[in-house]
């Protein structure tokens, strides 16, 4: 017999549950708190209770399934998805799509499964069409893709998932054979048209007690509602139960600027209530999605020291050891990605002889597999990969696989491996890559429990499980539109729900009536003594989000602003800071300090190195336009390393240049290299300076490119030669060393204490007799300035280097240096620079336009301000100067260290 009891609060279930015998009964619910707590009352009633006292929906459609079908594998979501994959790209010609498109027809297998699995579902579902052709046109085909791989799910594979349970159990006409025990049905708003249609079959054998919740806003969920209306048509008129005096409750609506900001005040306030002598088990933080709000909360909770009910638990894809497999099957998969590469690679020993800077340059940009060979390391670990061809049955992967854990633990990897088991046979036979990404979906789904909850601890539940006699007092956060509607992946639209339920009886689950925005309703209407509503501006990723209807209709003020409630955490910024005692600073001050230093309203703190940094004239220009960059070169030893892409540096362009030029200024210089020998220098070159290339094509263009630029370098030496044939190649890539005391200005050759170390290298010193030309090779004039300009842009590389000869301070070059010049190698042009005019004609030409500051008098104006400049700064160094101050905030856009950067315009 079917009977429909309708409950409009939820305190009315207590006179239900006084006449209920778990000994004969089962009570129906929708989920395992609810279960857990219900289980809890008639342990204290009766003193004990059996398995089927009660049971969680989802299991008596298990229990009925097993006993009617029992050759059909229930599996996972994943483990169904990956067997749809496989269907979809077996008959990817009959469907249209392949396994990219898998997750719209999971979608619409979900959504539909009730037409599908129904006897006559299509057919009534295409006579529908005939009168629907703007629905036909939009998602018919999605239909029978939908219906053609659920088919081959369930009949060839003889699998099904639990959602779809109850739309595969409307074939069975002898349902009620399979149950003989009484059922109260206490579901919500969480029954849907075929579980009612299920428990109407069930009442033909056994009593059953369906409970409709009948609010006095109910009409505003009518289509949600309406298998209640049908179960309602079939049963007697019930005797009411009685009606339930509302008590007086307090209600806050509170707007907060994000999640974190709920967050911190939901903790803050369950610590006053805590304060105040309310039980922790009397209050309830409750959220439509709390695992979103959970990682953070449960921070903040242990930090405050409040116990909880919900176990404390963690994702298996957290542990490094689950994460390094997968990396590692992955890469030796030839699924190549830099981030996988660098985690399986990073936690071997064999990642010791190679810098992480290196590994990122190297492995940023990755296409094939044999982009390996930039590494011979890299190469050797990853080199064999794994035989992907063919299909692989279970036992075989496994296998496979575990020859790849190489952590001690292995309590993760065998649940991580049961789950696999226990859904896949020995007979399933599937391509490697669906293995695997099924692996990896087990993964991220699959938590461990670190530690129990504690049953006398605060609550903290998703909404669906909120409901509690002993819960008083309730945080509601997420109050938002985003958080309580359902996401619809079809293309199914409102219209279309509503007319498929009136014209062929298929209710489905309309996204537009959200279960969630119901039970959120009945809750509101529950008993208790005060409520919370929270809602917040922003996720906790920074997104925009609209509050939801309900908050709005709640009485307060719901467009101020709230502060949230202080936390422990809070109190922790009074606190006296342990590593910071000398300072006799609270940490509030401390933290307020670092507030103002990164508004740039206080100046940085300096650093106190353990040596002095090693200075060239790059890091010197460096200094002076950024201290910052230069700290994070010098000091943090970061490197800007040019990535290895499809696109071939500059630098990388820039050494085979150097490299090729170097070789060619060999004295005595030679005129009539051919071509064969270009070629094979510019082999030596690369491997001398292992330059390393995306692809091994890249390097053909590259090497002719730099065949054709030394062919023209040397005719344009050739010619330069015969007009000065005094001038001779005196230093190639000529290299220095010296340590400096900035203070006393002391120059050695020997390292002294206080001293920097001075170091670098000359592209070019051309000479004759005791008169030197220093020449810096550039690809193009781009960065080069007029040497009035030099000092105002830093531009000191020449004056450094001529500084560095005057001095006496390069080994086996001597000389008075009469011209500083760029070599710019593409227009062949080396007459950009300083040079003293007098001396023209033997190693450089006279300028059309006479300079009267070309000589000797603005040569030692310009050495004396260089030196000057050179000493400042290098007290400004030892004194530990970083501060973020670029001296041009248009360098910040292209800067390797922004993100790291603590720059006021960049915050």
């Amino acid at each position: 017999m079917l009977q429909v009891i309708p409950i409009q609060s939820r305190s009315q279930i207590s006179e239900i549950f006084a006449n209920y015998s778990p000994q004969t009964q089962s009570w129906l619910v929708s989920d395992l708190r609810t279960k857990f707590e219900l289980q809890q009352k008639i342990l204290n009633r009766e003193g004990h209770y059996i398995d089927e006292s009660v049971l969680r929906a989802s299991d008596l459609w298990k229990i009925l399934l097993k006993r009617l079908d029992p050759g059909l594998r229930l599996v996972s979501d994943p483990f169904a998805r990956s067997l749809l994959r496989t269907i979809m790209d077996e008959h990817a010609e009959i469907l249209g799509v392949n396994s990219s498109a898998e997750d719209t027809v999971f979608s619409y297998i979900d959504q539909m499964a009730a037409v599908i699995f129904h006897p006559e579902g299509t057919q009534r579902l295409e006579e529908w069409f005939e009168n629907h052709p703007e629905a036909m046109n939009r998602w018919k085909e999605w239909y029978l893709r939908a219906r053609f791989c659920a088919i081959k799910l369930l009949q060839d594979h003889r699998v099904i998932t639990a959602d779809w349970i109850t739309a595969y159990l409307q074939n069975f006409n002898d349902l009620e054979r399979v149950w003989n025990i009484p059922l109260i049905v206490d579901l919500s708003g969480e029954i849907s048209r075929v579980e009612a249609e299920i428990l109407r079959i069930l009442s033909r054998s056994v009593d059953v007690i369906v409970l409709e919740p009948s609010p006095e806003w109910k009409e505003d969920f009518h289509f949600l509602l309406k298998p209640y209306e049908d179960l309602r048509a079939q049963s007697p008129k019930p005797v009411p139960l009685k009606p339930v005096s509302k008590k007086e409750k307090r209600k806050e609506v509170l707007r907060f600027s994000g999640m974190l900001a709920e967050i911190k005040n939901a903790v803050g306030l369950s610590r006053q209530w805590l304060d105040s002598g309310i039980k922790a088990e009397s209050i309830a933080i409750i959220a439509p999605d709390i695992e979103t709000y959970w990682p953070v909360l449960q921070a903040y909770l242990e930090e405050e020291g409040i116990p909880v009910q919900k176990d404390i638990t963690h994702k298996a894809q957290s542990l490094p050891a689950v994460t390094r497999w997968l990396a590692y099957l992955r890469s030796k998969s030839g699924r190549l990605s830099s981030s996988d590469l660098e985690i399986s690679f990073f936690e071997r020993e064999e990642a010791q002889q190679l810098r992480y800077e290196e590994f990122k340059a190297l492995f940023k940009s990755l296409y094939v597999n044999e982009d390996l060979a930039r590494n011979e390391i890299v190469q050797k670990v990853f080199h064999d990969q794994l035989d992907m061809s063919g299909l692989l049955g279970r036992d075989e992967f496994v296998a496979k696989a575990l020859m790849h854990w190489h952590s001690q633990e292995t309590d993760i990897v065998q649940v991580i491996l049961r789950e696999l088991l226990q859904n896949a046979t020995s007979s399933n036979k599937l391509v490697w890559k669906e293995w695997l990404s099924y692996l990896e979906s087990i993964v991220a789904a699959k938590e461990y429990t670190l530690e129990k909850g504690n049953p006398q601890g605060l609550m903290v539940t998703k909404l669906m499980s909120a409901y509690s006699d002993k819960v008083q007092y309730r945080i509601f956060l997420g109050m938002t539109d985003e958080a309580l509607r359902s996401r619809n992946k079809t293309q199914l639209s409102g219209q279309d729900y509503f007319d498929l339920a009136k014209d062929i009886g298929f209710y489905l689950d309309n996204p537009d009536q959200s279960d969630l925005a119901f039970e959120l309703r009945l809750l509101a209407e529950a008993d208790s003594t005060h409520d919370v509503y929270c809602f917040g501006a922003t996720d906790l990723s920074g997104t925009l989000c609209s509050p939801a209807t309900f908050w709005m209709s709640l009485e307060g003020e719901h467009e101020v602003l709230s502060v949230p409630a202080e936390t422990r955490w809070d109190e922790l910024q009074y606190a006296v800071d342990p590593g910071l005692r000398s300072l006799v600073l609270p940490r509030k001050e401390i933290i307020e300090k670092r507030i103002q230093q990164d508004l740039g309203k206080l100046p940085q703190d300096l650093i106190s190195p353990k040596e002095l940094p090693r200075i060239s004239a790059s890091s010197l220009k460096t200094f002076l336009e950024c201290p910052f960059v230069f700290a994070a070169q010098r000091y943090f030893k970061l490197k800007d390393l040019p990535e290895v892409d499809l696109d071939v540096d500059h630098r990388t362009r820039g050494q085979l240049a150097h490299g090729l030029f170097e070789k060619l200024t060999v004295e005595p210089m030679r005129f009539d290299w051919t071509a064969e020998e270009l070629d094979k220098i510019l082999e030596d070159v690369r491997k001398e300076k292992k330059l390393i290339f995306a692809d091994e094509r890249l390097w053909i263009p590259q090497k002719k490119k730099h065949l054709s630029l030394g062919l023209r370098f040397l005719d344009f030496e050739k010619k330069w030669r015969q007009e000065f044939n005094k001038t001779k190649t005196l230093g190639r890539e000529k290299q220095f060393k010296f340590y400096i005391d900035p203070q006393t200005q002391e120059i050695t050759k020997e390292s002294k204490e206080n001293a920097f170390c001075i170091s670098g290298s000359v592209d070019r010193i051309d000479g004759h007799e005791n008169d030197l030309v220093v020449i810096d090779y550039k690809s193009s004039a781009g960065g080069t300035s007029a040497p009035g300009s030099w000092f105002k842009n830093r531009e000191l590389q020449l004056l450094f280097y001529m500084w560095v000869i005057e001095k006496g301070l390069m080994e086996d070059v001597s000389g008075e240096v009469i011209g500083l010049f760029y070599y710019v190698f593409k227009t062949f042009d080396r007459k950009k620079g300083f040079k003293l005019e007098d001396r023209a004609g033997l190693l450089y030409p006279n300028s059309k336009r006479a300079d009267k500051n070309a000589n000797a008098e603005t040569k030692e104006a310009y050495l004396s301000e260089f030196s000057q400049l050179m000493m400042a700064t290098l007290e400004r160094i030892k004194a530990g100067e970083c501060e973020a101050k670029p001296v041009e905030h248009t360098q910040c856009t292209s800067c390797e260290w922004r993100r790291q950067c603590r720059a006021p315009h960049l915050s």
